[in-house]
């Protein structure tokens, strides 16, 4: 049974009723928060409206939704309110002192503008709608991790079946480093958002053509460019592994092309990193040379580790990556490597993401056993993303905080291995059910019956 039209086009209207009251000069910061809250909620309906044909699932993902977008509403709330400003982002600060003064400028308040960079530009759009109301931005970045969520559901859904999509569906929506990157208005929670959106609609357009799916691609693509230029480039790799026509006879052949493009993009990445991150020291010639001065910058603070490591040539940064991939994936003390609050909140989340992790790597060894080469794409954003940042940060915080980007897509998998984990207890039950029930027909025959 498809969406009601009526339906449809009401909350289309509401929405954009909803949204033009926003604009309301007379509005207290109050009064637009909810609003916004309210156009937020509108639009996400809207879209399960499209997505979901079924009245019973798109209740389920809407109830989800609402407690996801609840927690991270939650965590911006404590983070803003009850602790100093940048406490656990140190760049939070920056992003609205920018943001404002670029609001300014452009309503000729100010002379200068503010530091230039999308994420202030973004910012600086907010403040001069609204004002400077910072938790109107804390709640634009509450929906799009929410709406992230959903983004996790529909391509784990399409990937493998609904079941395993519900298990990722509720880890990505609790996940606690999850919610917190989406209660904060930085780039993590932008980039996040995106790349799921792309991926979601490429499997979507693999299935059934729609230009306009194309076309909303491409905006999306734009907007990753815009927001970080490297992801860019990582991104189109896998839209382009995800046509790479796989079977068993060429699987083969393809394992390597898509290795020798991983491989390439990889150094490529490291090109545009230092355009991303902080300049530390002089830049040099050279793709290794570019990550070891990265990696430099990044060796800071209380949580900078293993900065001995020169990974400025290729068979360095080949033999140290099992290393440097093991402390991306698997540091259990992000932050300051102290025995301090954050420390201990980060250890315990820690083992809830080894428990996780374990699932995802079971997930994607099945799956290739079973023949499923449509989790490539998916795979290419992972391995790409991994092995880049591993090789270039050297600070255990930020390889916390920029794994979050790699850890929304690893929970697609582990949906999966939830999945699976099931289905063999199920059959072990049923093993166990069917023996019991045979010793009992047999031990009920008569001594008679059962001589013959």
């Amino acid at each position: 049974m498809r969406s009601n039209p009526f339906i449809y086009t009401i909350s289309i209207i509401g929405a954009i009723f909803v949204g033009w009251a926003l604009f309301n000069p007379d509005f207290n910061g109050t009064m637009e928060y909810l609003l916004m809250l309210i156009f937020f909620i509108i639009v996400a309906w809207t879209l399960l409206l499209a997505f979901v044909p079924h009245r019973r699932e798109r209740r389920y993902i809407m109830t989800v939704f609402f407690l996801a977008l609840l927690l991270r509403m939650l965590v911006s709330s404590v983070v803003h309110n009850f602790l100093p400003p940048g406490y656990f982002a140190p760049d939070e600060p920056g992003t609205l002192i920018n943001g404002w003064a670029n609001a300014q400028y452009w309503l000729g308040n100010n002379g200068a503008p503010g530091a230039a960079g999308s994420i202030y530009t973004i910012t600086g759009i907010v403040f001069y709608i609204f004002g400077y109301k910072p938790n109107i931005l804390f709640l634009l970045a509450n929906f799009l991790g929410a709406l992230t969520v959903i983004n996790v559901y529909f391509i784990t859904k399409r990937l493998f079946n609904t079941q395993a999509a519900r298990y990722s569906f509720i880890a990505v929506a609790v996940l606690p480093s999850l919610a917190l990157w989406s209660s904060m208005p930085l780039k993590d929670v932008y980039t996040q958002f995106f790349i799921t959106s792309i991926l979601h609609l490429t499997l979507r357009t693999k299935e059934r053509f729609s230009l306009s799916v194309v076309v909303m691609i491409i905006g999306l693509i734009a907007l990753v460019g815009f927001v970080r230029i490297y992801l860019m480039i990582i991104v189109m790799v896998a839209i382009a592994v995800t046509f790479i026509p796989v079977n068993p006879e060429t699987f083969m052949r393809n394992t390597i092309v898509i290795a020798i493009f991983a491989t390439t993009f990889t150094l490529f990445f490291s090109s545009y990193t230092i355009q991303s991150a902080a300049v530390y020291g002089h830049t040099s010639e050279g793709a290794f040379q570019t990550l070891q001065q990265t990696r430099q910058g990044f060796y800071t603070g209380g949580s900078k580790i293993l900065g001995h490591i020169n990974i400025g040539n290729p068979l360095n940064a080949l033999m140290y990556s099992p290393l440097l991939l093991a402390v991306f994936f698997l540091a259990p003390f992000p932050w300051d490597i102290t025995s301090s609050i954050i420390h201990n909140l980060a250890t315990m989340e820690s083992l809830i993401w080894y428990y996780l992790l374990y699932y995802a790597i079971k997930a994607i060894i099945r799956t290739f056993k079973e023949g499923n080469f449509d989790i490539l794409p998916l795979l290419v954003m992972i391995i790409i993303l991994s092995v880049a940042y591993a090789l270039a940060i050297s600070n255990i915080g930020a390889a916390y905080r920029f794994r979050g980007q790699v850890s929304v897509l690893l929970l697609v998998f582990t949906g999966y291995g939830f999945y699976l984990r099931k289905q063999e207890h199920l059959k072990k039950y049923s093993s166990s059910h069917a023996s019991t029930e045979k010793r009992d027909v047999g031990s009920s025959l008569s001594p008679l019956t059962r001589g013959t």
